[in-house]
């Protein structure tokens, strides 16, 4: 499916419901255009549905499954689709009320694809990954990077990012990370502060659903050099996404070869990282040069 970049992502259920059309009509060897004619429908309408930019009807999927043989699907899989649909319809975003705080940074955005992936890939150059921070050290970090916001606005980000914490872990979705030892020894806070993190980050490495990683400063430049990122995995057939973070803006990035060259990198840095349990001494060596 062709997917361009864009800052507005749609919700998974519409995606997946987009994939199956494409793969539907690759498959029969249609044009959008020789579709669009079958069903009467305007050429743009159909490939924004397709893009999964716009959702569908539910009067042009049922045309689209009864009048063109590309799509002649029946039984569970004909339901399959009807239901992604309905699913799509009915998604509430549980941060709507918050849209003022996140919509400027799109990371309302970001939590409607965190919510719906099922496993998540981190690297991360500077920071520890917000999945894993405790709470103050959270709040340092977001008290420090949004001095635009008041002190409600800090607590009720502190709190998004303990939810989804716990979202993760209920869930028992996976998420492995790769964390560059730079961000272990940049002081956020207090030492004490930063000796608690790295206990955590210990703590949640020894979880099954959790890998950490941390990528030491003697592994000289690598890719990872170019910036943070997040790959999220969905259920099957919805493609993969990565999602990077900015000043200004943060975006997605859906097309495959985009998507290819970030699991590349970081299935590199994966092995070239070292895991937390492979190499306490090195561990417990930063948190004594943090009280130094």
């Amino acid at each position: 499916m062709a997917q361009s970049k864009s800052t507005v992502p749609a919700s998974v259920p519409r995606r997946e419901l987009a994939q199956i059309l494409w793969d539907l009509r690759a498959a029969a060897g249609l044009t959008l255009a020789e579709v669009a004619l079958t069903a009467g429908v305007d050429h743009g309408h159909l490939s924004r549905v397709e893009r999964a930019t716009r959702g569908i009807s539910e009067d042009l999927l049922t045309k689209l499954l009864d009048q063109c043989y590309a799509y002649q699907v029946t039984g569970s899989e004909r339901q399959r689709m009807f239901d992604l649909l309905h699913a799509d319809l009915a998604e509430k975003d549980p941060y709507k009320r918050h849209s003022s705080l996140l919509t400027p940074t799109q990371y309302g955005g970001y939590l409607k694809f965190e919510a719906g992936a099922c496993a998540l890939r981190a690297y991360e150059l500077a920071l520890v990954p917000g999945l894993v921070q405790t709470e103050e050290y959270a709040r340092a970090v977001i008290l420090a990077m949004r001095p635009d916001l008041n002190r409600r606005q800090v607590d009720t980000l502190v709190t998004i990012r303990c939810q989804r914490q716990e979202r993760l872990i209920g869930a028992g979705k996976t998420f492995q990370a790769v964390v560059d030892e730079a961000a272990l020894r940049r002081p956020v806070g207090s030492p004490e502060l930063m000796s608690r993190q790295v206990q955590r980050l210990m703590e949640v490495a020894e979880l099954a659903s959790v890998s950490v990683s941390f990528l030491p400063m003697d592994t000289g430049c690598h890719s990872g050099l170019y910036g943070s990122f997040m790959i999220m995995d969905f259920p099957k057939p919805t493609p993969s996404v990565v999602w990077v973070e900015g000043l200004a803006e943060s975006t997605y990035f859906a097309k495959q070869e985009h998507v290819d060259a970030y699991c590349r990198a970081f299935d590199n840095l994966w092995q070239r990282a070292v895991p937390f349990a492979a190499d306490l001494d090195r561990v417990e060596k930063v948190i004594k040069e943090l009280h130094s």
